[in-house]
């Protein structure tokens, strides 16, 4: 089974990386073209968008999904006879939940 915290660590990392080296990238070329106000202004735009960026990777809003899969990973290995898994998902307290089926294609 593969390891996907250190999966999704090691592209945070990369992702991260390359922003810097672009940011960094962006400061030489500033200091290269000082007087071309134009050329300036897009480097600022760019360098606040790839700020922007980098703030998503840092706080990573997405769901976490790695957490479900070690579960399933967990739960297979303590019984390999295992069928399926019952998974509720709540974002708030209540009654009214949705219904989702998936069947995993059989591997080949």
């Amino acid at each position: 089974m593969e390891d996907y915290n250190a999966q999704n660590n090691k592209f945070i990392k990369n992702g991260l990386v390359i922003i810097e080296r672009v940011l960094t990238e962006i400061e030489r070329l500033r200091i290269d073209r000082i007087t071309d106000s134009l050329l300036l202004k897009t480097l600022d735009f760019f360098k606040t968008e790839l700020e922007k960026i980098k703030t998503t990777i840092i706080r990573n809003p997405r769901f976490d999904w790695v957490n479900i899969q070690e579960e399933i990973d967990d739960l297979y290995r303590r019984d390999p006879n295992l069928t399926g898994m019952i998974l509720y998902i709540d974002w708030k307290d209540g009654g009214n939940r949705g219904f989702y089926k998936y069947k995993i294609p059989p591997k080949s």
